[in-house]
């Protein structure tokens, strides 16, 4: 994005990983983790108030709420989390301080410009090609992002400030993630794949990388090999994702495998210690008829999907 000043994008990055703590907080918060719950609200709390201190000094351009305002909401937050009233400090941060940090990057996208980042597509460009596993060469040409979206894939901002994505396939289109709380929605279904007697998690789909980003938080040690079959996808979530520490983590493997010989494989040799999941969206996006009957054959639930 090309920012009117510095303060204005501090605030709008700062705030992207603030939406995505306190997510995870208030949902710790609701299934009474409150260790878990406390201790992502101690670590974000001094984010927040440099995300409102910053706020009220660009007045005239965000003009939202009244400084008195949001010095109330902050001392309410600080207020139920003394008395330890963890139903009312979950309530506040989502009910006001959530929807406040939504509305503050919704005006922020509204008002600048979105430009894309050549120097950081190629640097994530590079990275696959090195530690990733089958990906041709040509990738490192420039993105044809308008010849992209012609063939149906559109990026769109998030009310919270990332980027989600959008593909056709046989007329229909669907997203790869959500229009709006990117991290949250990421972390519920990495949360629903984590087991902890597992060492590896197999797993095909890897859209913008923002699932891959919360089950390598979630995992432990635990290694994740990543099979994509679309080309397209993983230039524009180099492009337009955050998956440059993925790309750099030893742990994490990313294969291209445009006709599904090597996640076939590597499905007849899974052991107890290992768990294959599938990102649906992705799922959705496979255009070859053995892709798709492969992964139904791997994930019941997609075949009976497919019969609804």
């Amino acid at each position: 994005m090309n920012f009117l000043t510095e303060n204005t994008r501090s605030i709008f990055d700062r705030n992207i990983n603030l939406l995505g703590d306190l997510d995870k907080a208030i949902y710790f918060f609701r299934e009474q983790q409150y260790e878990k719950a406390l201790r992502i609200v101690a670590e974000s709390i001094d984010m927040v108030k440099l995300s409102l201190e910053a706020i009220i000094k660009e007045q005239d351009y965000f003009d939202l709420v009244t400084t008195q305002a949001l010095m109330e909401m902050l001392s309410g937050i600080l207020e139920a989390k003394k008395n330890k009233d963890f139903i009312l400090l979950a309530d506040l941060l989502e009910l006001q301080l959530v929807n406040f940090l939504i509305g503050v990057q919704e005006l922020i996208i509204d008002k600048e410009e979105i430009l894309f980042d050549e120097e950081n597509y190629n640097d994530n460009i590079r990275l696959l090609l090195v530690h990733g596993i089958g990906f041709p060469e040509t990738l490192s040409e420039p993105v044809d992002t308008e010849g992209l979206m012609k063939k149906g894939y559109r990026i769109e901002f998030t009310s919270c400030g990332q980027m989600t994505l959008a593909a056709e396939n046989d007329g229909v289109s669907f997203y790869f993630h959500s229009n709006h709380k990117v991290r949250e929605e990421a972390f519920l279904l990495a949360k629903s794949w984590v087991e902890s007697n597992r060492q590896r998690y197999i797993l095909y789909g890897f859209g913008l990388g923002y699932h891959i980003r919360e089950l390598q938080e979630l995992a432990g040690e635990a290694e994740i090999e990543i099979y994509e079959a679309d080309l397209n996808v993983m230039q524009l979530a180099c492009a337009f994702g955050e998956v440059k520490e993925l790309l750099k983590q030893k742990r994490i493997t990313v294969i291209y495998d445009p006709e599904f010989k090597l996640l076939k494989d590597r499905a007849n040799q899974l052991s107890t210690e290992e768990k294959l999941v599938v990102h649906y969206p992705s799922y959705l996006n496979t255009g070859l008829d053995e892709g798709k009957k492969l992964l139904k054959e791997m994930v019941p639930m997609l075949k009976a999907l497919d019969a609804l």
